[in-house]
């Protein structure tokens, strides 16, 4: 049998430390319960200054207007959705609905994001 030589001992001990994190890491990311739908919040900003910050679980529609243009925003069935707005690409409307942390709407021709965070303070700060 042949012996290990130092160098091959430092290279198994670091593929199982290796090894070994990435199963931790995997267990951590997925095993952490994912936040309740109740606590997120939907944030919507633009950057003329409108801010407006609402729990997804609420049921709403509002209009969003900037010197651009206007975006009408629902939140309904804890998914938001930008159901209507007068730029001409119409990207913000045909995105799907978002539910989740960390997922955004944006209508650049206006300037306007809207974002699902588990915190207020989460949000990206436009202003």
């Amino acid at each position: 049998m042949a012996k290990l030589k130092p160098g091959d001992r430092v290279l198994i001990a670091v593929a199982a430390l290796a090894a070994a994190g990435a199963l931790v890491w995997f267990a951590v990311t997925t095993l952490a319960p994912a936040p309740a739908q109740d606590t997120l919040m939907v944030v919507c900003q633009t950057r003329e200054g409108f801010y407006r910050a609402d729990p997804l679980n609420t049921e709403v529609t509002y209009t969003v207007e900037t010197s651009e243009g206007t975006n009408d925003v629902a939140i309904s069935g804890g998914k938001v959705d930008v159901v209507r707005a007068d730029c001409d690409n119409q990207i913000c409307v045909e995105h799907d609905p978002i539910a989740s942390a960390g997922e955004q709407i944006v209508c650049l021709p206006h300037g306007m994001v809207i974002e699902v965070v588990e915190d207020e303070a989460d949000a990206a700060q436009l202003m």
